[in-house]
């Protein structure tokens, strides 16, 4: 078996572990990002948090033979280091590739956290089998990969773009980008958690299971204006699967008949018809795992 240590760097919290061939987590951890941080201080972080876990397995005799980093934003065209992201601005024009490999002495290959997630799903998740796969994850902002026929899609920024980033409430709210009803901006964690009364997604989630209708319609309209944004992009990308994931996905069907529901009623008919939603079984982990995955078997 073989094994690879990971690092997913989102806007809030950096996930780190070590992934198998198979897409299974053997070890796993999370620090905070810190917006304005140095980067310096962040990479003392993961190196904290990541070396015990690969001195323990290189121990048990399952050394990683390198690490997968997937990162949010925009990537340069080498992909060493991450060129324009709204939510991480601490780590445009870093060269995070030179400083990790640096301090592991390892191969540490970036990849866009968006098609990091794809491949996750397309190749252990419930997108399985998919010939033209949409994914997105919910959290801080909202990121999107596509794969076609086994292909990562690249064009704007090593990545399908920024999907979600497309307008589609010119009332709505006020994006980090600096546009107004942003998809991303409708449907983020600020987005469901101002909806559910300031409380964490975690809260609104557990408090949507016990009934509570403040929770439940909250994570319904997050639900809705999703399910609007996958129907406006479908034309764009012709999906045969659209997955969901991130943080907000741990909502399972509770986001999902709400996001299938308005999919089905914004959807031109040749895709409300033969397009799948599925969601993430991955809980929010799914871009460290297909970090490693990417860095076990590449793809161009």
């Amino acid at each position: 078996m073989r094994f690879a240590g990971a690092i997913d760097i989102g806007g809030t919290a950096v996930k780190i572990g070590i992934v198998d061939k198979d897409g299974t987590i053997i070890r796993r951890d999370s620090v905070p990002t810190s917006r304005d941080g140095e980067p310096k201080a962040l990479v003392d972080a993961i190196v904290s948090s990541l070396r015990p876990m690969m001195d323990a397995a290189k121990g048990e005799r399952n050394p990683v033979s390198g690490i997968g980093v997937s990162v949010a934003g925009f990537l340069d065209p080498e992909r060493l280091g991450m060129i324009h992201n709204a939510n991480l601005p601490a780590l445009r024009e870093f060269p995070l590739r030179r400083a990790l490999e640096n301090r592991f002495s390892l191969d540490c290959p970036l990849e866009v956290d968006s098609n990091a997630a794809v491949v996750a799903e397309h190749r252990h998740g419930a997108a399985r089998g998919s010939t033209r796969l949409l994914g997105v994850t919910l959290g801080t902002g909202l990121g999107g990969g596509v794969i076609i026929d086994g292909q990562l899609l690249r064009y704007t920024g090593e990545c399908a773009g920024d999907i979600g980033h497309i307008i589609v409430d010119r009332n709505g709210r006020l994006c980090t980008c600096g546009a107004r009803g942003c998809l991303e901006a409708m449907v983020n964690v600020a987005a469901l958690s101002e909806r559910g009364g300031g409380r964490t997604v975690r809260d609104i989630i557990a408090s949507a299971r016990d009934g509570d209708q403040v929770a439940l319609k909250a994570i319904s309209e997050t639900g809705w204006w999703l399910g609007l944004g996958l129907a406006s992009l479908s034309p764009l990308f012709s999906p045969d699967t659209i997955a969901v994931g991130g943080g907000i996905s741990a909502a399972g069907d509770l986001l999902l008949e709400s996001v299938r529901a308005s999919y089905h009623t914004h959807a031109r008919p040749e895709f409300r018809d033969h397009t799948r939603v599925v969601g993430s079984s991955f809980e929010g982990w799914e871009g460290m795992i297909g970090a490693a995955s990417l860095f076990l078997d590449p793809l161009a």
